[in-house]
């Protein structure tokens, strides 16, 4: 456990430096990469109720950037129809169909993002409200399985255009609310307990240093370029989980 926690340390900094800047993306890059190290079930005991405490702080410090209308009333409803199958599914899937399911779900979203990304597509263009719901009630699902509805429900929430500012303060709403659901279902069954939460005490300064890094880079940073290399990385390493 000491050993591959050592080597989760630089996957966390990386993963909260991306998370603090943009908005998502911690738990996924986290995950997919932490999944050569850990067991899904127990990486996700560990990064969930950490990822909780850091979209306390960014609520916290962005609160008034939170757009409240747009959460409680556009996202939440249909994303909680979709976290409550997620978690269900999520109990039935075990071991390598587990890693292999996710691999793909990485794969896929990730070239889907390049190819918005090399098309120039960061126009936000409107979406047909019945493409919308699927959308957030996916990423609901997705969450709920994976902790990882960051990339569809950030392709959801960019279509109601919101300031850069609002985005990342609502997005960190959101995950608070629906990763402190996750984090009480991972307690109820066990997965998360005194090794998780040691874990994550050991772990915390590294999200700390994210933390302040990514909140320094959310304005200096050109984040086409930055999102254009993160999501290459996520395509080789789900793609790694499919192969193993």
């Amino acid at each position: 456990m000491d050993l591959h926690l050592a080597g989760l340390g630089p996957i966390v900094l990386l993963a909260y430096t991306v998370q603090a800047m943009t908005g998502f993306g911690s738990v996924i890059i986290a995950v997919t990469l932490g999944s050569h190290l850990f067991p899904l079930q127990t990486l996700l005991a560990i990064l969930v109720p950490m990822d909780v405490l850091l979209n306390a702080y960014l609520v916290g410090r962005h609160r008034a950037h939170v757009d409240r209308e747009v959460l409680f009333v556009k996202i939440l409803p249909l994303m909680g129809l979709g976290l409550l199958a997620g978690i269900g599914l999520f109990h039935f899937l075990k071991g390598d169909m587990l890693k292999r399911a996710f691999g793909l779900l990485v794969v896929l979203l990730s070239a889907r993002e390049l190819w918005r990304l090399s098309r120039g597509d960061r126009a936000r263009s409107a979406v047909a409200r019945w493409k919308y719901a699927l959308t957030v009630a996916g990423a609901g699902l997705v969450q709920g399985m994976f902790a990882s509805g960051g990339p569809l429900i950030a392709y959801a929430a960019d279509r109601i255009q919101l300031s850069k500012a609002r985005f990342r303060g609502t997005l960190a709403c959101l995950w608070l609310i629906t990763n402190t659901v996750l984090t009480v279902s991972y307690t109820a069954t066990g997965w998360f307990g005194l090794e998780s939460a040691k874990a994550i005490l050991v772990l915390l300064p590294l999200v700390a240093l994210g933390t302040l890094a990514g909140e320094k880079l959310h304005d200096r940073v050109n984040e086409r370029s930055f999102r254009f290399v993160v999501y290459a990385i996520l395509i080789f390493a789900g793609a790694s989980l499919l192969l193993r």
